[in-house]
């Protein structure tokens, strides 16, 4: 990428050394830095191991040739001062990503972008930790786990990024092998978490109420719409702490959803899904282990009520201008592995179906957060689709 060859990546951990790992595997000189010496050893055992497999599936050439791009370091200034381009890839805590930010700013080279691989908190209030004429450079790049394998970047603009930030961010993750999409504005949880909040909170408040049983959604989801998991098992694999913390930040800055008690109670339990063996399923040996789920199960479960809630949020991001149609169907395929877009799902069953579903839920769950969007209820009653010509 014409201008970048030189980058600094915040934070060695799951998604850290990935990205650092996925940057040396593109050809660019990567710096990695962490607080603790073990945390940056341990990150580099963790990427020669992935490369040692890329390298005995034919993948790659030499695992050490990809590593000599690779140097660490515990002195975050001097990190960051050599660097074309940061990705700050640190816990998801305001506090911590506002100290880091703050010290780039003043150890950052002039016209380096500072990219937040945040998946939940406002790139806009990360850059407010920044002097007002390098905000501008300040941007969103949410990479997804495992960043080697997932091919989705969310390119994220905050209220004082500027063009050129995201244009810098869209050209790199488009040179690191992966396929961004632009969101608009900076709203909670971008677009991929939005999505999934809705699908996941409203599947758990089904079962809350007694509606339907775990397996049931579970079946339904997995078989009847297709989706790689189903909502508890996709729970359990994310890690309920996880969920629950995405879940709090987004509700915390405006995003108007009640949480699915089921949710907090499995954390306060410790059942934290496959991290701690267990959590709406049993993971023996904290490995992840797919539910048997037998597909008569799914007969049970109107699959219009799980996937309408989802549908609603893309239609209101599509209607507000945060993302696009397209990207918004490419953010769901990628980023969650669905077999179709978002919108897709949404001309399958039909927007007036969609619309059926959630005055359905409204009732059910009592809950002004299933009432449809004027997007919906507009496309609706025209009898009209979200692809008016088919998809594409």
């Amino acid at each position: 990428m014409p201008g970048v060859s030189r980058i600094f990546v915040v934070g060695a951990g799951t998604m850290g050394h990935g990205i650092a790992e996925v940057a040396a595997l593109r050809g660019f000189s990567v710096t990695l830095y962490d607080i603790k010496q073990e945390f940056l050893d341990g990150a580099l055992s963790r990427i020669r191991w992935s490369l040692e497999r890329l390298a005995e599936r034919g993948t790659i050439g030499s695992p050490d040739e990809v590593m000599s791009r690779i140097s660490t370091t515990l002195d975050l200034e001097s990190g960051a001062s050599g660097a074309d381009f940061v990705i700050e890839a640190a816990p998801e805590r305001m506090e911590v990503k506002r100290d880091i930010f703050s010290r780039l700013d003043r150890s950052a080279r002039p016209g380096a972008v500072l990219a937040t691989n945040t998946s939940s908190l406002p790139i806009t209030e990360i850059s407010e930790s920044v002097s007002e004429g390098r905000r501008g450079s300040v941007v969103g790049m949410h990479f997804f786990n495992p960043p080697v394998i997932m091919q989705l970047v969310e390119v994220v603009r905050g209220s004082h990024t500027s063009d050129a930030a995201v244009g810098a961010a869209y050209d790199l993750a488009r040179a690191l092998g992966k396929q961004p999409v632009i969101v608009n504005r900076d709203v909670p949880g971008f677009i991929v978490n939005r999505i999934m909040a809705r699908f996941l909170n409203a599947a758990c408040s089904l079962v809350e109420r007694g509606i339907y049983g775990m397996e049931q959604v579970d079946a339904a989801a997995r078989h009847s719409l297709g989706m790689p998991m189903g909502a508890f098992e996709l729970s359990d694999y994310i890690g309920m702490d996880v969920l629950d913390d995405i879940i709090r930040a987004m509700v915390a800055r405006g995003f108007r959803m009640r949480p699915c008690g089921l949710f907090g109670e499995a954390r306060a339990a410790g059942r934290l899904g496959v991290k701690s063996g267990r959590g709406f399923y049993e993971h023996p040996g904290a490995k992840f282990r797919k539910p048997e789920l037998d597909p008569s199960l799914a007969g049970a479960v109107d699959p219009v009520l799980l996937i309408a809630p989802a549908v609603n949020e893309a239609a209101y991001l599509l209607r507000e201008g945060v993302a696009s149609r397209d990207d918004i169907d490419k953010a769901v395929r990628l980023g969650l592995n669905y077999p179709r877009g978002i919108f897709e799902y949404a001309d399958q069953y039909g927007p007036g179906a969609i619309a059926s579903a959630l005055r359905r839920l409204e009732g059910l769950l009592g809950s002004d957060e299933y009432e449809p969007d004027p997007l919906i209820l507009e496309i609706a009653g025209r009898g009209g689709r979200f692809y008016p010509r088919g998809p594409g």
